[in-house]
């Protein structure tokens, strides 16, 4: 199963400065980790297995931002403006349409920044 995002909404993924709302982040996010329902503090985890699992449409749109002058010594303004002139929409699939992701609860636990703080205390 597929959706649309479009380069400035998948920015945020790939780049990491956030260029549009959170609530793309979450859309995105929940999809992309095949329907999840996920909370604020599950996001950064889960945006270590997508990168842990690098799906072919991650390293395609950080192509696209590399090719438009957009990498991570860009200002952040000028990458809005370089994706904003040319915004296309891409089909993100799911994880799950890529790659086995039975991991995925493992991981999400295994990694919780929850558990890792609580259990330093």
């Amino acid at each position: 199963m597929t959706k649309q995002f479009n380069l400035l909404q998948l920015f945020s993924l790939v780049d990491g400065r956030l260029s549009t709302k959170m609530d793309d982040v979450y859309l995105m996010l929940n999809h992309i980790c095949d329907d999840e329902s996920l909370m604020t503090h599950h996001l950064p985890v889960a945006m270590n297995y997508i990168k842990e699992k690098n799906p072919t449409w991650f390293s395609i749109v950080k192509n696209t931002y590399d090719t438009l002058g957009c990498t991570k010594e860009t200002d952040f303004e000028e990458c809005v403006h370089l994706i904003t002139a040319n915004n296309e929409t891409i089909n993100i699939p799911q994880l799950k349409d890529e790659f086995d992701t039975t991991d995925f609860s493992s991981f999400m636990i295994d990694n919780s920044l929850l558990l890792k703080r609580f259990a330093n205390v």
